[in-house]
C-alpha cells in the first residue's frame, strides 16, 4: 500500500513539474517576430546553423563584433531583432544556441565556450570581440571571461545579477552591464550589491521602466517585473548602449 502511494505521488510530481517545464518552454518561445527577421537582405547574411545564428554585414569591414548568449530556456530567436539591428549598422553578430537552450552542465558549458572560441579563432578579420549574454547567458559569459579574457576585448552583460560568485574586478577588458529598473529577476539592489565583482571602469546603463523579457523578444517570464515602457523602446536603449561598447572595443 506504501509503495503504491509513493509510486502515485512520484507519477504527481513527475506530471506537475512537467507541465511547469512546458508552460515555461511555451512561454519562452520567440513571439511577435517579424517573418523577414531571419531572412538575408542587401546588408545583412543570415545563417541559421545548427549551434548559432549567424548575421554577417555584406559589407564586413568593422574591427569588432558581437557574440551573444541567450537566457536560460529562452527561444534563441527571441534575440534576433537585436542581432539584425546590429549587423545592419555593420557589426558582425552571433547568437549562440546552448544545449537544451540551458547548457545546466558543466560539459554543456564547456561545449558552449568551444563554439565560442571556434567562432573567434576562424575570423579571418581578427576581430576585437564582445562577448554578451542575457540573464543565465550573462551567467556563461562571466565564467567565459575568467577563463578566456585573453580571448576577447568585451563583456556585455544584459539582465542579470551575476557575477555573483566570480570576482572580475581585475579585468582590463570593456565591460558593459545594461539593466531595467523594473527587472523583476535581476533587480537593482542586486545589480549595485555585486557591482564590486567589476572592474571599478564598467559602463552601467540603467534603462528606466525596463524589466527582464522585454530585453528580447518572447512571452511572460515568471519572476519578471512589468515594464513601464514599451519593448521597442528598451531595445533601442539596449542596442545604443552595445553599439557604442563595440565602437570602443574597435577604437582600442
Amino acid at each position: 500500500m506504501v509503495t503504491k502511494k509513493r509510486k502515485y505521488i512520484r507519477l504527481g510530481l513527475g506530471i506537475f513539474w512537467l507541465v511547469v517545464f512546458s508552460w515555461l518552454f511555451y512561454n519562452l518561445q520567440a513571439r511577435n517576430l517579424e517573418s523577414s527577421v531571419m531572412e538575408s537582405n542587401n546588408k545583412v547574411l543570415v545563417q541559421n546553423l545548427p549551434n548559432a545564428i549567424l548575421f554577417t554585414p555584406v559589407v564586413d569591414t568593422m574591427g569588432s563584433a558581437l557574440i551573444f548568449y541567450p537566457g536560460a530556456l529562452v527561444d534563441p530567436t527571441a534575440y534576433t531583432p537585436m542581432a539584425k539591428t546590429i549587423a545592419e549598422i555593420g557589426f558582425k553578430t552571433i547568437i549562440i544556441k546552448l544545449p537544451y537552450r540551458l547548457a545546466l552542465f558543466e560539459s554543456q558549458e564547456d561545449e558552449v565556450f568551444q563554439k565560442t572560441l571556434e567562432y573567434i579563432n576562424s575570423d579571418s578579420l581578427n576581430r576585437n570581440w564582445v562577448l554578451g549574454g542575457h540573464s543565465r547567458g550573462g551567467k556563461i559569459a562571466t565564467i567565459f571571461t575568467l577563463n578566456h579574457s585573453n580571448a576577447i576585448n568585451g563583456l556585455l552583460l544584459v539582465g542579470t545579477s551575476h557575477p555573483r560568485e566570480l570576482n572580475l574586478s581585475d579585468l582590463t577588458i570593456d565591460v558593459t552591464k545594461i539593466y531595467g529598473s523594473n527587472d523583476g529577476l535581476a533587480s537593482e539592489e542586486e545589480v549595485n550589491q555585486f557591482a564590486v565583482n567589476l572592474p571599478a571602469d564598467v559602463h552601467l546603463v540603467k534603462i528606466t521602466g525596463g524589466n527582464h523579457q522585454q530585453f528580447a523578444n518572447y512571452g511572460y517570464q515568471l519572476g519578471g517585473g512589468t515594464a513601464d515602457i514599451t519593448r521597442q523602446k528598451q531595445q533601442e536603449i539596449m542596442i545604443d548602449a552595445i553599439i557604442k561598447q563595440l565602437e570602443r572595443v574597435q577604437a582600442n
